[in-house]
């Protein structure tokens, strides 16, 4: 039966053996990446089922995040903390930032939400004018990276 990366934690062994496989990705290069378009071969690979609704989200992370490029320090840093959900998305807010100015927007937000929704289904249909009024806790009408950290804490269970 193939490993649940969502529930349990990955062994320095899986990691390891995640680098090998990634390396063998058709895209691999010296730089130490590969495209989104080996998600799929990747996830298989290793044995981790994903419905094709997870997989198209990180497909579309990988996307508009890093410009379809996986690094294989970042995969390996994702499947790391795939089994905390609530840490995982803490992590990824930064990477939703895409202007770099310390804040999230609503084109942020409504890329952000898609991946938190696949891990949290309740949060469906959350908007970004919700998203604001509960995530911007010094009232400045925006939402800094470390307010939407903290809001995803407070919206996500941790295992």
């Amino acid at each position: 039966m193939p490993k649940d990366f969502f529930t349990d934690p990955c062994t320095k062994e899986e990691l390891e053996r995640f680098k090998e496989v990634f390396q063998k990705m058709p895209t691999y290069n010296d730089k130490g990446y590969i495209l989104s378009s080996d998600i799929r071969l990747l996830l298989a690979s290793i044995e981790c089922e994903r419905t094709p609704e997870q997989i198209k989200a990180y497909e579309d992370y990988w996307n508009n995040s890093f410009g379809g490029i996986i690094g294989i320090d970042e995969f390996t840093s994702v499947f790391s903390s795939l089994h905390d959900t609530c840490e995982t998305m803490r992590l990824r807010v930064s990477a939703y930032d895409k202007d770099g100015n310390g804040f999230i927007s609503l084109d942020e937000f409504l890329e952000l939400i898609k991946l938190m929704i696949i891990h949290e289904p309740k949060l469906e249909g959350i908007s970004y004018e919700q998203f604001v009024k509960e995530a911007d806790t010094n009232h400045d009408g925006k939402v800094s990276v470390e307010e939407c950290e903290k809001w995803v804490q407070d919206h996500i269970p941790p295992v």
